[in-house]
């Protein structure tokens, strides 16, 4: 039973991967050039130092 539950996660996981890498290619042929070109980790910094702010207080 534990054996077919590790299979069904690794199957799940390599499916939200594979699901992932191709929405990323996509995404990057088919850029929206109205869009500014933003990178993701000024996002998660930004949202990083919130988060520090709000915790010292």
């Amino acid at each position: 039973m534990s054996l077919l539950l590790i299979a069904a996660l690794l199957y799940l996981g390599l499916a939200v991967g594979f699901i992932l890498i191709v929405d990323n290619l996509v995404g990057l042929v088919f850029r929206d050039p109205r869009a500014p070109l933003q990178l993701p980790s000024f996002d998660i910094s930004r949202a990083f130092a919130a988060s520090q702010k709000l915790y010292r207080k």
